[in-house]
């Protein structure tokens, strides 16, 4: 059963009504790590709380291979955001690349354990 918490609980229509709304600016970004995981289940819940409470949107994946993210975070939360990620000892410097195209990107957050972060098709040992 999902922690009712973790997930979003709004319809498409209420999210967009809700961006439109908004009062300030989104700065999208994406990163990637390769990094041997563990816990994964722990890290979802632990990223989603914390980056919901950024306000932050978009979609993660890990895997026990690393993580993938493509978020969106208010320009206002951006050094909160990288001050929480410097906290994560994998994440910790990591690379941030910033899109170049502003605007609506991303609905809701959503961060999902996945078998790959990259869909290759390869084998484990490969």
């Amino acid at each position: 059963m999902k922690k009712k918490y973790l997930y979003n609980q709004k319809n498409k229509e209420e999210l967009i009504e809700i961006l439109e709304n908004e009062k300030f600016k989104r700065i999208t970004v994406s990163f990637y790590k390769y990094v041997e995981l563990n816990n994964l289940e722990n890290l979802r819940d632990d990223l989603f709380i914390s980056w919901n409470k950024l306000n932050i949107l978009g979609r993660v994946y890990i895997a026990k291979e690393g993580i993938n993210a493509q978020i969106s975070i208010p320009k206002k939360s951006f050094k909160l955001f990288e001050d929480e990620i410097n906290k994560i000892d994998f994440l910790k410097n990591i690379k941030i690349k910033i899109a170049f195209i502003e605007g609506m990107s991303f609905l809701k957050l959503a961060v999902k354990v996945k078998k790959e972060i990259v869909a290759y098709g390869l084998n484990e040992d490969d």
